[in-house]
């Protein structure tokens, strides 16, 4: 039986989302492209292998809840995000612009009847 986290092991998980936040705008702001899918998909990897507690999904959700509420978006975007199958997986919509992110989390809310 798995054990509940720490709250310790709570606030890494928060801070290893807002690490990939950082580093996926960071990579939208200097838009040199450097970071694409598979390099976001190694990195997270990593960033999300320092947690004894908590796995990539669990960290990516953390992160697309994060965006979605600096977006003011639904507090349950990253849930709607994994609901919906489409052409952007959930970790690669992290590097979206905030305009294309809207619009990624719009047309879930149409697919889900949801608009």
């Amino acid at each position: 039986m798995a054990t509940k986290p720490t709250r310790p092991q709570e606030r890494a998980c928060d801070r290893l989302a807002q690490a990939l936040l950082e580093i996926t705008e960071a990579a939208r702001l200097d838009g040199g492209g450097r970071l694409g899918p598979a390099e976001l998909a190694e990195l997270a990897r990593r960033v999300a292998g320092v947690s004894t507690a908590f796995g990539l999904d669990a960290v990516v959700v953390r992160a697309l809840e994060a965006r979605g509420r600096a977006l003011g978006l639904r507090t349950d975007t990253a849930e709607l995000l994994t609901l919906v199958e489409g052409d952007v997986e959930p970790l690669d919509a992290l590097l979206l612009d905030d305009d294309a992110f809207r619009g990624l989390v719009a047309r879930a809310e149409a697919v889900l009847g949801e608009d």
